[in-house]
């Protein structure tokens, strides 16, 4: 039975037809908690929003403030109704509350239309239909012990007023009055008849019916197996029955050994001869080499001989510078390149002319010693070669591209010539097959070239 609490309304925001999560207590109610509802306490509770209505019982879970429905009646056809965020819940008593009395939450009368229905002990202070029950109720106790059995006018007319039975069977009870044990007690009737003298026979009894017919015994133990039949006579060849169906198709034989090797057969005749194959591309052009060693440096000249004494010779002429090399291109960016080698010494200076002889005289001072020729100026350094893993970009510093040259005035390239270039075309293998485009900036030759209008693989440098 569910329990009953005095002013416990609140507010609900829980959507849906699930187990609602209670809020705060409506203004002027209390909370279900304040009430005096316990965790696991199961109420009677209302719920209302707009129009829509809900009665049911509830388990209250004081953890999270929740509460179960189990509905009785609703406007949604007896089921939960679909709560939209917006409801109150309240504890009340219903219709059905007003036909029982109980005590926390335990039925103890129920009323219904034959009488009422009493759970547990009833303490009465006053009379029931006019009967002091607690004066009366000492008459009762004492019933057994006062009770007279021996009052033939009510006693044995009890006894005289049941019905007269004809069906007494020997297990059939009565009551003796064991003399020895000054106790009464009760007998079968057939062991009470069997305490008096004996009787005559009595006439013999009709047969009785034919009992009914008992369970089927258990099946007896399986037999020996017989003798094996003789063989029956072959009876007559029965005529030729159709053709079967064609049976599914059997397995696949196990491979079959290996045969012996045969013997060789003779050489067959010579095949012709295949085809030339095509000529291999021609490779890629190989990376440049490291640049080699820095040579050693040249010994310095020998020093000129001491002059003849005599008038000043003249002084040697100084040696000729040798000639600069042209400057190298600037490299594409990455490692400098080891030094170039040391130009060799240049060429020691001619010696100067032997003076004329002095007239005999006083003796001149010693004539200086001529100088030694000075040593030739190192060569220039040479131009720094491409370093690096080569641009895979077309026409960038460091990219390789096949290139003619194509300007007017052509002179033979050597490997090393870095050309403009404006001046160069990109081509093919086949000669006379320049384009149109020419790249940009400046670029190294890397092959050697004659005429014109050959291709040959470029470096670009800058």
């Amino acid at each position: 039975m569910a329990k009953l609490f005095n002013r416990a309304k609140m507010t609900t925001s829980t959507t849906g037809t699930g187990t609602i999560t209670l809020g705060s207590a409506s203004t002027g109610f209390q909370s279900f908690a304040d009430a005096g509802v316990s965790n696991g306490d199961v109420v009677q509770y209302v719920i209302e929003e707009t129009t829509n209505f809900e009665i049911g019982t509830g388990t209250y879970t004081a953890s999270g403030t929740t509460l179960t429905r189990n509905v009785q009646e609703s406007s949604n056809s007896d089921n939960a109704i679909s709560l939209a965020g917006n409801a109150v819940v309240f504890i009340s008593a219903v219709a059905s509350d007003l036909n029982i009395l109980q005590n926390a939450g335990s039925t103890k009368v129920a009323a219904t239309s034959s009488g009422a229905t009493v759970t547990g002990n009833l303490a009465v202070t006053g009379t029931v239909d006019g009967r002091d029950i607690a004066t009366d109720g000492t008459k009762l106790d004492t019933v057994e012990t006062n009770a007279d059995v021996t009052d033939s006018s009510n006693v044995g007319s009890s006894l005289t007023g049941f019905a007269t039975g004809t069906d007494a069977g020997s297990s059939d009870l009565i009551p003796v009055y064991d003399v020895s044990a000054s106790a009464w007690e009760k007998q079968t009737i057939a062991n009470a008849a069997l305490q008096g003298p004996t009787g005559p026979t009595g006439p013999t009894g009709s047969t009785g019916p034919t009992g009914p017919n008992g369970p089927t015994g258990p099946n007896g133990p399986q037999g020996q197996k017989g003798q094996k039949g003789e063989v029956g006579s072959t009876g007559a060849t029965g005529p030729t029955g159709g053709t079967g169906p064609t049976g599914p198709q059997g397995q696949k034989g196990q491979k079959g050994e290996v045969g012996n090797t045969g013997p060789t057969g003779g050489t067959g005749p010579t095949g012709p001869q295949g085809q030339k194959g095509q000529k291999g591309q021609t490779g890629n052009t190989g990376s440049t080499g490291p640049n080699g060693p820095t040579g050693p440096t040249g010994s310095t000249g020998p020093t000129g001989p001491t002059g003849q004494k005599g008038q000043k010779g003249q002084k040697g002429q100084k040696g000729q510078t040798g000639s600069t090399g042209p400057t190298g291109s600037t490299g594409p960016t990455g490692p400098t390149g080891s030094q170039g080698p040391t130009g060799g010494t240049g060429p020691t200076g001619q010696k100067g002319q032997k003076g004329q002889k002095g007239q005999t005289g006083s003796t001149g001072p010693t004539g200086p010693t001529g100088s030694s020729g000075g040593t030739g100026p190192t060569g220039p350094t040479g131009p720094t070669g491409p370093s690096g893993t080569p641009s895979t970009s077309l026409n960038t510093v460091g990219s390789y591209a096949f290139l003619g040259v194509g300007a007017p005035g052509y002179s033979p390239k050597s490997p090393g010539t870095t050309y403009s270039g404006s001046g160069l075309r990109y081509t093919s293998t086949r000669i006379d097959q320049l384009g149109s485009p020419t790249p940009s900036g400046t670029w190294r030759h890397t092959g050697y070239t004659v005429y014109q209008n050959h291709g040959a693989t470029w470096v670009r440098i800058s």
